[in-house]
Formats: structure tokens, C-alpha cells, sequence
């Protein structure tokens, strides 16, 4: 059986449309999550995190390891802040934690109940009301 040219590009034609259609099928029903709720509000207050990650404080310390996350204060003051996950692929992994670190101390955070792969760590705090932050990159094994 022979097929003219005129059969093979109406073929090509139905191929091709089915292809984008189911194409938009797929694109269409993925869950896209936001990376953060309420982000922009955040952008327009952008200025201060950048102010405050310009902050400067060589005498508190977060240490990131495979099995804990560590802040350590070698001041005579005390601190208190908030330690937050960021989980980019899955927000609903996302957590908050309130620190409060006495002088010359430290404070400790198990993240073996994490789930495993890349997480984003932003540690803020205060001490003599000048705000610090520190962000940080981190990915659990």
C-alpha cells in the first residue's frame, strides 16, 4: 500500500497536535508550590535583610554538621532568636525554631528527623537590639 504525501502530513499534522495537547495536559496539572508565603511582602522589605545580613557578629557561631546544626554564643550576653528550614523542592517540610542561647553557651538542633537532600538554613537573632542574620546552604545525607 502506498501513502501519498498529501496522507503523510495530515499524519504528521494529528501526531504532532496530539503531542502539544497532551504536552499542555501534563505542564498543566503539576503542583508548582510558592517558595515562601506572603514573598511579596518580603521583596519589598528586601532592603532590611540585606542591612541586616551586613551586620557583623564574630562572637556567635552557626555550625552546620550531618547530624546537627549548632549555634554557638561566646558572649557573655544572652541571645534569642529563630532558627528556620527552607526546603526549596517541598514547602510543607518547612520549619521554625525559637533559640535562646545564655552567655558563653551553646544550643544544639538533632536533624536526623530531616529529610534528606538540600535545605536552606536562615538563623536570625539580636543582642544589644542590633539585629544579625546569617544564611546558609546545607544539605543533609
Amino acid at each position: 500500500m502506498k501513502i501519498n504525501w498529501g496522507t503523510k502530513l495530515v499524519f504528521f499534522a494529528l501526531l504532532f497536535m496530539t503531542f502539544i495537547v497532551t504536552m499542555v495536559v501534563i505542564i498543566s496539572r503539576q503542583d508548582v508550590p510558592l517558595v515562601e508565603e506572603g514573598y511579596y511582602e518580603k521583596g519589598i522589605r528586601y532592603q532590611d535583610v540585606i542591612n541586616t545580613s551586613n551586620n557583623q557578629d564574630t562572637l556567635t557561631q552557626l555550625e552546620l554538621s550531618s547530624d546537627a546544626v549548632r549555634v554557638q554564643n561566646k558572649s557573655t550576653q544572652a541571645i534569642q532568636g529563630q532558627l528556620k528550614f527552607y526546603r526549596p523542592d517541598d514547602p510543607s517540610q518547612d520549619a521554625k525554631f525559637e533559640v535562646n542561647v545564655e552567655g558563653n553557651s551553646g544550643f544544639m538542633f538533632p536533624t536526623q528527623s530531616l529529610k534528606k537532600g538540600k535545605w536552606k538554613l536562615e538563623f536570625s537573632w539580636s543582642r544589644d537590639s542590633v539585629n544579625y542574620l546569617v544564611n546558609k546552604d546545607w544539605e543533609q545525607k
